[in-house]
């Protein structure tokens, strides 16, 4: 297992307390929003596709475009995924 140095200002010491058992946890929960703020940065920017912003985050196309909505992002349909999606 990889140890590494992480450091932290001094008001933000007293937050992370409550969870000085769990920061493993924690590190990874912030690394997956990351990622998932990330692809859905390049997605509102036209630069990948929803299926990509989906491997990019490592969640399922459904999953993104929930994300996607929960920031205010309007998925980008062309007409063949829409009538896919009514069929």
């Amino acid at each position: 297992m990889a140890k590494t140095m992480v450091e932290i200002p001094d008001h933000k010491i007293a937050e992370l307390e409550a969870y000085k058992d769990r920061l493993g946890d924690l590190l990874l929960l912030g690394l997956s929003q990351v990622k998932i703020q990330e692809a859905l940065l390049l997605y509102r920017r036209e630069i990948i596709s929803i299926g990509r912003a989906a491997e990019l985050a490592g969640l399922t196309e459904q999953e993104v475009v929930n994300q996607a909505r929960a920031f205010g992002i309007q998925p980008r349909w062309s007409e063949s995924q829409v009538q896919e999606e009514l069929a």
